[in-house]
């Protein structure tokens, strides 16, 4: 508990957020244990080997390294992933868009084909398959070292019926359809990248984060090549940062094709997810009509909730 107390000052010194909580996760780390066995056994001693190697975590956190990274794992629903520098970390908020995406979805399932538009650490593909609700998914990304650290936690995890493919958003998966597509992509302007924690900032793939257009410019190329990529009733959900989703909820209604546009609050209560379905008999590309445009536009602004 000495150890515990006096770690969690010094990272609390160092300006991190729970210094005494990250304390403890590197301590339960270098024991192999679980934190709440450093206070059932608070009187044991370290020995010099355990002291050490606590210290070298230590200072990388101390120095702002995020704590997932020094672990090396991330939580992600029922997942345990390897995440380092080639990677986002992934985030609860992205774990409450799929439970988001449930709901808005009315219980369909399972989707027979779902596309992970940017995977980063699998996160979002591996939890499709894992829980079954997805039978078949692809995984996309522009980084051949993230999708190397996908495999890698797909094959950990022991989750099939995941395929991943490099290249730019959506030309790895030209001329396929899918009855899913989520994508948590980037979206923070460069002043909000510049003005995020150093956790952020100096560790996190700028790639995966920041985007053109006062971070639109990639939803913007996504949602622009939607056409012919649904297939009919299938669905299509974004995770947005909270000033963005009235925007890209618009962005999707000027496109033919879509109702049920739905902006959701996260946890928080801030505005983060954005779904949407295709029209029935529109899939594939097929024009809709201008009455089918008109009965798409009620429908949206009828049905854009919370």
């Amino acid at each position: 508990m000495e150890v515990i107390r006096l770690s969690g000052d010094y990272l609390a010194g160092k300006g991190v957020d729970d210094g005494r909580l990250n304390a403890e996760q590197l301590l339960a780390h270098v024991l192999r244990t679980e934190r709440l066995q450093l206070y059932l056994h608070f009187d044991r001693p370290l020995g010099e080997g355990e002291l050490a190697d606590f210290k070298r975590l230590l200072k990388r956190r101390a120095a702002r390294e995020p704590l997932q990274y020094v672990l090396g794992t991330a939580q992600f629903r029922t997942l345990e992933l390897r995440v380092d520098p080639r990677v986002a970390i992934p985030r609860p908020e992205t774990e409450y868009m799929i439970d988001v995406l449930l709901r808005a979805a009315g219980g369909r399932g399972p989707f027979d084909a779902a596309l992970d538009v940017g995977t980063g650490s699998g996160a979002i593909a591996l939890a499709l398959a894992a829980e079954g609700i997805a039978r078949s998914v692809v995984a996309t990304d522009v980084s051949a070292a993230a999708l190397e650290l996908a495999r890698r936690n797909a094959g950990a995890a022991g989750v099939d019926g995941v395929e991943f493919r490099a290249g730019d958003l959506l030309g790895p998966v030209k001329g396929g359809t899918f009855d899913l597509v989520l994508s948590n992509p980037p979206y923070l302007a460069e002043a909000d990248w510049l003005a995020t924690e150093p956790e952020i900032r100096e560790w996190e793939p700028r790639v995966a984060m920041v985007a053109k257009e006062s971070g639109l410019g990639v939803i913007r190329r996504l949602i622009g090549g939607l056409d012919g990529l649904l297939r009919a009733g299938g669905w299509i959900g974004f995770e947005v940062g909270s000033e963005q989703a009235a925007t890209v909820a618009a962005m999707i209604e000027a496109c033919p094709g879509f109702e049920r546009v739905q902006v959701h609050d996260d946890l928080a209560g801030r505005r983060r997810y954005v779904f949407a379905r295709q029209l029935a008999g529109v899939g594939n590309g097929n024009g809709d009509g201008e009455a089918a445009r008109s009965g798409r536009r009620r429908r949206a602004s009828r049905n854009r909730s919370r």
